[in-house]
């Protein structure tokens, strides 16, 4: 069973709003206590809690690495790509049969926007606006989900700044507080890649300009 102080830090850590509270000192540590032992599934009494959030408060490594974050993305290269769209494709032999013949196609070498992952069970392809008529005809028996107007937020981060823990977490949790839903997101060094609803864009524009003290 981990420790109620193993515990509190772990939740404390996936919550960037109440991190960011209990920076500024504008948070009551016992009502904080009170709320995580409401809502959490905490094994311990009201004064181990409290004790638990106070030494994550005062702990310099993690204050560090609020700051090191900060300053990965406010010296990263923040670009959109918009109309986008995203099909979630089932994970068979027909399924590549038929990427196979999309990317033979002459066309294929013009489009600007592509994206595969694979997954265990399915299979995540994005797309410009421009392609989807096309990509919906090749793949019409493999879509298991399609969504349009997606943008993609492209966070480039520049020399040792990759290195930087948590950054993925930290921007992934600001868009959650602020009600934009990532749809998906992935790394490929040196950026991280995160899509959300066109109608989420200036939130998380916004909450990502904020995250980095621009």
């Amino acid at each position: 069973m981990p420790s109620i102080t193993k515990k509190v830090w772990e939740i404390l850590d996936n919550d960037i709003t109440i991190k960011k509270d209990l920076e500024r000192g504008i948070i009551n540590v016992s009502a904080l206590s009170q709320y995580l032992l409401d809502e959490h599934d905490i094994t311990g009494s009201l004064d181990s809690v409290i004790s638990a959030v106070r030494r994550y408060k005062a702990n310099d490594a993690i204050k560090d690495s609020f700051a090191e974050i900060q300053t990965a993305l406010n010296n990263a290269i923040i670009s959109t790509k918009t109309n986008v769209a995203a099909l979630t494709l089932k994970n068979t032999q027909h399924t590549f049969q038929c990427l196979s013949r999309f990317m033979a196609e002459d066309e294929f070498i013009k489009t600007e926007e592509f994206r595969l992952l694979k997954y265990k069970h399915n299979v995540f392809l994005v797309v410009g606006m421009e392609t989807l008529n096309r990509a919906e005809k090749f793949f019409s028996e493999s879509i298991v989900e399609q969504q349009e107007a997606v943008v993609e937020l492209i966070i480039t981060l520049m020399d040792e700044s990759w290195k930087t823990r948590g950054i993925l977490s930290r921007v992934t949790n600001e868009l959650s507080g602020k009600g934009v839903n990532v749809e998906m997101a992935f790394t490929i060094p040196p950026a991280i890649h995160i899509f959300v609803k066109q109608e989420g864009l200036v939130k998380a524009h916004e909450a990502i300009m904020r995250i980095s003290g621009r």
